[in-house]
């Protein structure tokens, strides 16, 4: 008897579904406020319900109805600044996959690997896991993941893989980061502790979830090898066969000298100046152009592979308005602030590590209305951070709590513009990746709650 697939809904039907419930939550959920600094941050003890006149003015009746269709093209307009980064991305590497250059460093790589090819997995997970711990590594992956498709296929691996290595790689090391400014560096200001504190027990924290990441994918790897009969003589005949034909030339060294060194100037401006997705986006265009050039591509085909290469990441830049459109809806419903205030406040009077486990577990339900990392900080740690020291609990504990919870759940959770555009990037449905990736998402749970006793057991502070 066949095995029945499990059943996920569509991306877009899961997203209008939380439209849905979350115009439903208003009419249970009163409205209510936080005052704010000039910093948009929550002042603590500020909660106050809404008047009945303010209330009234939410939207109800057929006006709630409109809301909800009007709220994904409001979240199309939040987040324009990350859809036009990925639009743009997508057609600068168009660009550069047209020279050539990838084709012909692939055949290289595939040549040298021989039966090493394994290596890549760990090897890369390991970087990009660097990249999510030290500097928030997130929406810069998707390029990657356009940059490994080809090669995961020529290497004869299965195609989720491609998403795989640079997201379950960069999202582990985000979660178990240790001086990730986006969001340890900011929740720690608004916790006013110190800069960098805590590093050296979240470092353990990261070194064992970026192997258990790595693990994971290797193991995934290897079972759908003994799945598909486990004939490495035919998968080595069938990356033979995927590989690009043409040597390495001297414009194709170029042109992927010039990637490199756009990655590292990107680096360095993250570092420097605090770049985000516009500036990394016209750097990415700028080596886009001049791979073209350099590449000996004529002006009509360099633009005309641009165009093709945005129109590849459509789907994906209407999955992240919409899904922002989700929190545009519950902030015009005025709901989102007293959720917060009724979490804190039914935590009181807890066990110590059984409220720091339930804080983590808020903060990962949270992450599927406000997949933003320092978004979430903004709106959580003014009131997680004292309601800590009241629970009995260390300011940096809190701080870990929502580390985890943020980090962790963005390997699911289809509001979040990382997941879903890597999905649309390696042409991989929701569905495919829930299959492929919810165990592992009870591992990093079960992992959450380990490491957060921990920190309750060695007093983690300061």
């Amino acid at each position: 008897m066949p095995k029945r697939k499990l059943w996920i809904p569509h991306v877009h039907v899961m997203i209008f579904g939380l439209l849905l419930l979350t115009a439903a939550a208003s009419f249970v959920v009163p409205a209510g406020s936080y005052e704010r600094d000039a910093n948009q941050r929550i002042l603590p003890d500020t909660y106050a319900p809404v008047e009945d006149t303010q209330a009234d003015s939410r939207p109800r009746g057929w006006h709630l109805f409109f809301a909800v269709f009007t709220a994904p093209l409001e979240g199309v307009k939040a987040a324009s600044s990350v859809i036009a980064f990925i639009l743009f991305i997508g057609g600068a590497f168009k660009v550069i996959e047209r020279t050539g250059a990838f084709d012909a460093a692939i055949v290289g790589t595939v040549s040298r690997l021989g039966h090493r090819k394994w290596l890549i997995i760990p090897l890369t997970m390991f970087l990009f896991s660097i990249g999510g711990a030290i500097f928030g590594m997130g929406e810069e992956i998707i390029p990657f993941v356009l940059l490994l498709v080809p090669l995961v296929h020529a290497l004869g691996y299965p195609p989720i893989l491609a998403v795989a290595i640079p997201l379950v790689g960069s999202q582990v090391g985000f979660a178990g980061a240790m001086i990730n400014p986006f969001t340890v560096g900011i929740a720690q200001g608004i916790a006013e502790l110190p800069p960098l504190s805590g590093w050296p027990y979240r470092t353990v924290i990261w070194v064992l979830v970026t192997l258990l990441g790595i693990a994971y994918v290797t193991s995934k790897v290897r079972s759908v090898a003994v799945a598909d009969g486990g004939d490495s003589a035919t998968d080595e005949q069938s990356s033979e066969s995927a590989l690009p034909d043409g040597p390495m030339q001297g414009r194709h060294l170029t042109v992927l000298s010039l990637l490199a060194a756009g990655i590292l100037v990107i680096l360095w401006g993250v570092h420097r100046f605090e770049w985000y997705v516009i500036e990394i986006g016209a750097i990415f265009v700028m080596v886009g152009i001049a791979a073209g050039i350099v590449g000996r591509l004529p002006a009509n085909d360099i633009a005309e592979s641009f165009v093709d290469g945005a129109r590849d990441l459509i789907g994906a830049a209407m999955v992240i308005g919409a899904a922002r459109g989700i929190v545009v809806l519950a902030q015009d419903l005025q709901i989102l602030d007293s959720i917060l205030h009724g979490v804190a406040g039914s935590l009181a009077g807890m066990p110590a590590a059984l409220a720091l486990n339930l804080m983590f577990l808020f903060q990962t339900c949270l992450n599927f209305l406000i997949p933003s990392g320092s978004g979430q900080a903004a709106l959580t740690m003014p009131i997680m951070a004292p309601l800590a020291e009241l629970l009995g609990l260390t300011r940096q504990m809190a701080v870990l709590a929502f580390q985890l919870g943020d980090g962790f759940s963005n390997l699911i959770v289809p509001t979040s513009a990382v997941l879903m555009g890597s999905l649309e990037a390696g042409k991989i449905s929701y569905e495919e990746w829930f299959s492929f990736a919810w165990k592992l998402q009870l591992w990093l749970m079960a992992f959450a709650v380990v490491a957060l006793c921990g920190a309750v057991a060695i007093g983690y502070g300061p």
